[in-house]
């Protein structure tokens, strides 16, 4: 995935890691399903949307989900590992995901769409103007031609968790977390998202099964049909707050990944650990877990562990 913020700087991702030098030998991307740019937009209520392209159709459902998946990953990954110097300045609030197709797809697209929770929308030209000027931008990247207009739009909302400590204890943290990348200063994160709470009269969100349940219950939203968001320090501090309760644990030895912004995007890598246990050695994606537990949209009655449950089967 790479990032088109509408000032013509594109970021490397992963095409450039499959094709080295793709963009240096060829002026032209081929029209995609799942096109490998997304695009952020600025939305008239302040908020900021992230806007997805499909140039083409695919050949089926399973074909578009696989394709969706690591891209709406990525791109929500994008958003909640941003550094804390970053967001310490400026953050605007993720407020939904839109999707605009530009070929019908020949069959039933619903059940690719459903687990992002994407429903068709009207296209409102007021309120997608932006949306499609930058989607005629990117399509003159295209070695062929596209129809000037989509033929689809879907969209997902992103709500935050409504309890009355989510909001500002994210403001608390951007003011007063640590400002280096994550993994630096192991724990701090967890220790200064857990102090604040503590003088808002909610003690003992401790590396266990259930501080990290006690967190959850504050910072995650149950709400389904919804990308079900955390803020980006407190998904951060979520995933220090694991890392502890793993590395406090008898048999293992865990290192923080330390996630330094990459020098030409300033995007940083999302947390990951190194465990050795018993002599083997292996990685956890920690932020891929927490986002596919915590983030992702979820169906209505369905009943999904808790974060803390989680941690407990992966380290205890």
């Amino acid at each position: 995935m790479t990032l088109n913020d509408g000032n013509g700087a594109y970021v490397p991702g992963p095409l450039d890691e499959l094709f080295p030098g793709l963009r240096r030998k060829l002026d032209k991307l081929p029209a995609l399903p799942v096109h490998p740019r997304v695009m952020r937009q600025q939305r008239p209520d302040g908020t900021r949307a992230i806007v997805m392209l499909s140039f083409q159709a695919a050949q089926g459902a399973r074909a578009l989900h696989a394709a969706l998946k690591p891209m709406v990953e990525a791109a929500l990954l994008s958003e909640l590992c941003a550094p804390p110097s970053v967001l310490a300045e400026d953050y605007t609030r993720l407020s939904e995901l839109t999707l605009l197709m530009y070929a019908a797809q020949g069959f039933d697209a619903e059940p690719a769409l459903s687990p992002f929770a994407f429903e068709p929308v009207a296209l409102s030209r007021a309120d997608a103007g932006q949306a499609l000027a930058l989607a005629r931008r990117e399509a003159l990247s295209l070695s062929e031609s596209v129809p000037d207009e989509p033929c689809g739009c879907y969209r997902v909302r992103v709500l935050s968790s409504r309890h009355a400590l989510a909001g500002p204890l994210h403001d608390a943290l951007r003011k007063g977390a640590p400002q280096g990348p994550w993994g630096r200063e192991p724990g701090r994160l967890a220790r200064t998202l857990a102090d604040w709470l503590a003088t808002q009269g909610v003690p003992d969100v401790t590396p266990t099964r259930a501080g990290i349940e006690r967190l959850e219950s504050i910072v995650i939203e149950r709400q389904a049909g919804l990308i079900r968001w955390m803020e980006p320090l407190i998904f951060q501090g979520l995933c220090d707050l694991i890392a502890v309760m793993a590395a406090a644990q008898p048999g293992l030895e865990v290192e923080w990944g330390v996630c330094e912004p990459d020098p030409d995007s300033g995007l940083p890598p999302p947390p990951v650990l190194r465990v050795q246990r018993s002599g083997d050695t292996f990685h956890v994606p920690l932020a891929e877990h927490v986002l596919r537990w915590c983030v992702m949209p979820i169906k209505a009655g369905e009943s999904v562990p808790t974060l803390g449950a989680w941690a407990e089967h992966e380290f205890v």
